[in-house]
């Protein structure tokens, strides 16, 4: 037999809603009640420290207090597994910046050549006096708009100048899949150090990318050598943005932050890099702005890095240097757009390394890293860190050999 039917199952359907509301306002009353006894504490907890025995307020800065990220990771630097203290070691500074030094050639001199004397295979001899060495190249690799284009060339045999019989040269555009259009002449004549040529870029008025220069050396009576040097055009109607000359500079968290004007004639995806040095004109640093930029007069951020600068130990006021850049053309060829160069070093104010935070770079894809490592470490994947050379072992260029 069934049991006795409840109460709530003769009640109308509106006033067991009614009673389920209830139950819920009083739940919500009561911890609205506790939240509220808990807040007058706190209160009280402020009212308690408002007095003469307060902590007084730290002294305004330049730069942040110094933290360390791992204690805002909750985690013990000193405790990590070696592969993850050497990535972080690896990572004080934010990507797309870092220490320069007079070694940094390429990022000193971005637009320069390496081209050097080269010897001619079929000369090869055990006498060094009779090899003969050649030599073309450019005074640098881009070019934008009119600037003309200084090509030398020389030869040698051995260190001695030598006199070709004949040069017979041209200069041909480049395309994604090789050599485009015909044959443009070029004529070298006598000069200082050897020949010279300048081409005019007008005659590549329709042509964004690589020209390729050829040049065929008769060194001896029906001996011929063949040289080739590349380089690159942006003609004036595809030069996106130009620099205004206007470069400023402030302190935003404990870093430098320079500001350089551009004037946007395409709107695009942005690179501009440029280059730091100290009050001695040493190099200390170099960095990037990476983004979008629209139409129009704008500034680009470019911030060199707290920590970087207090390592370096260099003493301001500082210089910017090697203001370039490019927009980025995706899928396309060539795939950039060159800005010309802005020339010049600017002055900064003069900061002093204290106005600078000590602070190591902690983006959030660094912190992923990190986590991804622990993890690796947690599951037993072992990272073994490569051995530390023996730098004992390795000789200079001018030491004899071992």
């Amino acid at each position: 037999m069934a049991g006795a039917p409840d109460d709530a199952d003769h009640e109308p359907s509106g006033l067991s809603r009614v009673r389920r509301l209830a139950r819920v306002g009083w739940t919500a009353l009561a911890l609205a009640l506790v939240a509220l006894f808990a807040g007058l504490g706190w209160l009280a907890s402020l009212a308690s420290h408002s007095g003469d025995d307060a902590p007084a307020r730290p002294p305004d800065v330049a730069a942040p207090p110094p933290t360390n990220p791992m204690d805002r990771m909750g985690l013990d630097q000193n405790a990590l597994p070696p592969s993850v203290r050497a990535y972080l070691e690896d990572t004080l500074y934010p990507p797309g910046t870092g220490r320069l030094s007079p070694s940094s050639r390429d990022l000193l001199d971005p637009n320069g050549r390496y081209e050097d004397f080269r010897p001619i295979p079929e000369t090869f001899s055990q006498d060094p006096g009779e090899i003969m060495n050649v030599r073309l190249t450019s005074d640098r690799y881009y070019y934008e708009g009119a600037d003309p284009i200084e090509l030398s060339l020389a030869l040698r045999r051995g260190n001695e100048r030598s006199e070709p019989l004949s040069i017979d040269a041209g200069a041909t555009r480049e395309g994604r899949a090789g050599l485009e259009g015909s044959r443009m002449s070029l004529r070298f004549s006598l000069a200082d150090e050897g020949y010279a040529a300048t081409l005019d870029p007008a005659r590549f008025a329709d042509h964004h990318g690589p020209v390729v220069v050829d040049a065929r050396i008769e060194y001896a009576p029906g001996v011929f050598h063949d040289e080739m040097l590349r380089l690159f055009v942006t003609p004036e109607g595809m030069i996106p943005a130009r620099f205004t000359g206007r470069v400023e500079d402030t302190l935003v968290n404990g870093s430098l932050l320079v500001q350089v004007g551009i004037d946007v004639d395409q709107p695009g995806d942005y690179r501009v890099d440029a280059n730091l040095y100290d009050r001695l004109d040493r190099p200390i640093a170099f960095s990037a702005f990476k983004g979008p930029l629209h139409r129009g007069d704008r500034d680009v951020p470019i911030e060199f890095f707290g920590r970087l600068l207090i390592d370096s130990g260099a003493l301001g006021p500082f210089r910017v240097g090697e203001i370039r850049g490019y927009r980025f053309l995706d899928g396309r060829y060539p795939d950039r757009e060159r800005i010309p160069p802005l020339p010049g070093r600017y002055p900064t104010r003069d900061y002093g390394l204290a106005s600078f935070s000590p602070d190591e770079y902690m983006g959030p894809e660094k912190l992923r890293m990190v986590e991804l490592l622990l993890e690796d470490v947690e599951r037993g994947i072992a990272i073994d860190l490569p051995p530390t050379p023996d730098l004992s072992r390795i000789s200079s260029p001018d030491s004899a050999p071992r």
